[in-house]
């Protein structure tokens, strides 16, 4: 183990020795929040990616292989593992380099044909996901024995508590919109742990989803662990993001229609959730790319977070 951060350089020592040969090029992805990413280009290779975990998260880094290994045979369209080494002082995984860049980059130019057609791959995948193992826990996981919850509610609870501690320390918002979903949340606890503990996975968003920037679906990165719960949980975390820049609605729609899921109040409260969750993360830094925000980018967030609140009505 160690505690150094990891460099281009250990990158590309990394890649040359799954491929054999030495990159000709290596650039580190810069939205990397829980691993360090990169990329390394060959000149007569495929490129391939290099994710190395942070220290802190050496544990996600083997989940990600035994996903992998569990979600590949199914049909999940998860990239495949060139080497592994969850165990080295670096613990990383070298992968194929899917063709595209994440959904949220071409998004907005893409045709509502375009957005039905990768939100139908989205939820075949996350189907697929949801018939590969069950259990009675709830949370984020790999394996369904060590969810760490007993009741869906408390994974909410818990989003909303991490969100509250983020808040207090950037000091960029005040803590009423915590205590107004907190409180949503609790009223509405019956039918929140009625639900039954679907894993699904958490991270389809407009970012893990690779695309062309034509719009040909690629397939789906960034698996660590699951979540055992709700699915549509994700599905609001991506309409979240996309009211909050300002991208094509559209999208979630289809995913919805495709997977069959409601858009009732519930679904609108994990939206207002999530919304409470980017006004926390506003100010952090993570593996250090710094969340900045603006007086406007603030507003804007309020605004439609004002406007979720009155769906849940």
């Amino acid at each position: 183990m160690t505690t150094d951060a990891p460099t281009s350089a250990i990158a590309s020592n990394l890649a040359a020795n799954a491929v054999g040969r030495p990159p000709i090029d290596v650039r580190r992805f810069s939205t990397g929040v829980h691993h360090y990413v990169f990329e390394a280009t060959f000149a007569d290779h495929p490129p391939v990616v290099v994710r190395i975990a942070a220290e802190h998260s050496r544990a996600a880094m083997a989940g990600a292989l035994s996903l992998s290994r569990l979600l590949r045979p199914r049909g999940v369209p998860l990239p495949e593992i060139i080497a592994e080494g969850v165990n080295h002082c670096f613990s990383h995984l070298v992968m194929e380099r899917l063709p595209g860049i994440d959904l949220g980059e071409v998004i907005c130019g893409l045709t509502n044909t375009n957005l039905e057609s990768i939100a139908k791959q989205v939820a075949r995948a996350q189907n697929l996901t949801s018939q590969t193992v069950s259990g009675t826990r709830y949370g984020y996981a790999i394996e369904p024995a060590h969810a760490p919850r007993e009741r869906w509610s408390e994974v909410l609870l818990d989003n909303l508590a991490r969100s509250r501690r983020r808040i207090a320390a950037a000091k960029l918002f005040d803590s009423d919109a915590v205590d107004t979903i907190a409180n949503m949340v609790s009223a509405a606890r019956g039918e929140l742990d009625a639900l039954s503990p679907v894993p699904f996975l958490h991270d389809t968003t407009t970012k893990n989803v690779i695309v062309t920037p034509e719009g040909s679906f690629s397939g789906i990165v960034d698996v660590d662990d699951l979540c055992f719960g709700d699915p549509r949980y994700v599905v609001a975390l991506t309409l979240a993001s996309l009211m909050t820049s300002g991208g094509p609605t559209h999208y979630v729609d289809a995913w919805m229609n495709a997977a069959g899921y409601r858009n009732d109040r519930i679904f609108w409260l994990y939206v207002a959730l999530f919304l409470v969750d980017f006004m926390s993360e506003l100010g952090q830094e993570f593996n250090g790319n710094v969340l900045t925000s603006s007086v406007d980018c603030r507003r804007r967030l309020l605004r439609v977070f004002a406007e979720s609140l009155r769906r849940i009505d």
